[in-house]
């Protein structure tokens, strides 16, 4: 395996371990959600690179447009103030 593979399953264990904590105990990890999506991001920008390292580039530019849109929306999250 190759280190983006090994990062994609990385931050993907960090995705299920603060998606699953913000469901289970909303009111305690309420903001990790946004965590969850920034991370999303990066599994997204890791599969693109390793997709177009496979010369599968048609994939590659999906996998790169919605990293980008996921890490807008992360971005975007953070920066405005909800209540």
């Amino acid at each position: 395996m190759d280190i983006y593979r090994i990062l994609t399953l990385i931050f993907a264990v960090v995705v299920i371990i603060s998606s699953s904590l913000s469901l289970a105990y909303p009111d305690t990890y309420r903001d990790s959600y946004k965590i969850a999506q920034f991370f999303l991001g990066f599994i997204f920008l890791f599969s693109g690179i390793t997709e177009f390292k496979a010369n599968r580039k048609s994939i590659a530019i999906i996998n790169f447009s919605v990293s980008l849109l996921t890490f807008f929306v992360s971005i975007f999250t953070l920066v405005v103030r909800t209540g």
